[in-house]
């Protein structure tokens, strides 16, 4: 009897096959974790210009009226919309500030969502 040493083709065929479906998983996962990882960035840079809107809101001397402004801001070298929303609450000595960011690029329809919504509240302890 001769013994049998290796692989057989069919072998080698079903390892090839498996190794190729694997990989084609593995790089439509690599392709959305770019994608998402996109998106976190852009998300980040919105909440660290949504916080500087509020902070300047809240650190400003005087009690903010109720009011509503928009202004265009470049940072990472993207333009981005910042909306700052300042509202009376039944308390006539509190306000509530909504800020709001979003690319210059998307629909401002009120159809998509702003890339970050941060609100906050300044009391008027005088």
């Amino acid at each position: 009897m001769k013994s049998r040493n290796g692989f057989t083709l069919i072998e080698i065929m079903v390892a090839v096959a498996v190794l190729g479906l694997s990989s084609v998983a593995l790089l439509g996962n690599i392709g959305q974790a770019t994608r998402d990882l996109s998106v976190l960035h852009d998300k980040m840079e919105a909440l660290h210009i949504a916080e500087y809107a509020l902070n300047a809101v809240l650190l400003d001397q005087t009690f903010p009226e109720p009011s509503n402004e928009e202004q265009l801001i470049t940072r990472a070298g993207r333009e981005w919309r910042v909306e700052v929303e300042i509202s009376e609450t039944p308390n006539e000595k509190m306000r509530r500030i909504d800020v709001m960011v979003r690319p210059t690029g998307a629909d401002l329809s009120g159809k998509q969502q702003a890339t970050v919504l941060l609100s906050g509240f300044r009391g008027d302890i005088f």
